[in-house]
């Protein structure tokens, strides 16, 4: 009889053992099924694929669904970054994005300097038709804000304010849209030119100071016809 009560023991301490340990072995079969259903290349206007990062996901070097997948930047690094005070290196681009059998969306996204690069969490709303659905570790943003020409411009004529290589003109202001940079790498052959500004815009969320730029048109010159910062034109012309 004591046998007997042994083994039935025995026998309820192994069930009920397997039925604490159960639902831990489901969630990790649950999660190591998981799997990427869509992995497809981002063909929105580049425009509306800026971000900042929110600092609560990581990147990832591939989507954290394979084992291979690695944490190739930290959450806490990225968190930094979205507030950071540079010229807008710290944006980032998303190129690619993948769905998840359980729902999930991740993207893979670039830095505007390309120091940064990998796949993070992006929510659980397609963000291929509408990039700005997304949410995890990115927010959508804009880099660079038009505004109304003050009227004056319409009587003022610009000029560069010295003759030095340092001074350019952009396609875009630095470090607003991704790959999109200088129209021109100096201007010391111009900075006599007579200018015309015919757009104003500031850089967002503190990167440059929300520096200001003038988009100004050379008559003499279209090649230099670009945007350009407001402390590199003066009313006054360059001796």
């Amino acid at each position: 009889m004591k046998k007997i009560t042994n083994k039935l023991i025995l026998g309820i301490g192994l069930l009920l053992a397997i039925g604490a340990l159960t639902p831990t072995l489901t969630h990790a079969a649950a999660k190591s099924m998981t799997t990427v259903t869509s992995n497809q290349v981002l063909t929105t206007d580049g425009n509306s694929r800026n971000y900042l990062t929110t600092g609560t996901a990581p990147l990832y070097s591939k989507v954290p669904v394979y084992k291979s997948s690695k944490v190739v930047t930290k959450a806490t690094v990225l968190k930094t970054l979205s507030t950071t005070a540079d010229a807008g290196q710290t944006y980032f681009r998303s190129y690619r994005a993948a769905e998840t059998s359980n729902g999930d969306w991740y993207v893979k996204v670039v830095s505007f300097d390309k120091t940064y690069r990998g796949w993070i969490f992006a929510g659980t709303s397609d963000p291929t038709a509408n990039p700005s659905e997304v949410s995890g570790g990115l927010k959508p943003t804009a880099t660079f804000e038009e505004s109304t020409v003050p009227s004056y411009f319409s009587n003022t004529t610009m000029y560069f304010t010295t003759p030095k290589a340092s001074t350019l003109t952009y396609v875009a202001p630095d470090y607003t849209q991704y790959k999109v940079g200088r129209n021109l790498s100096a201007t010391a052959d111009f900075y006599k030119d007579p200018l015309t500004v015919t757009k104003v815009g500031t850089k967002q969320n503190n990167r440059d100071g929300n520096a200001t730029y003038y988009y100004v048109i050379d008559a003499a010159h279209p090649q230099v016809n670009g945007w350009v910062k407001q402390s590199d034109v003066t009313t006054s012309p360059a001796n």
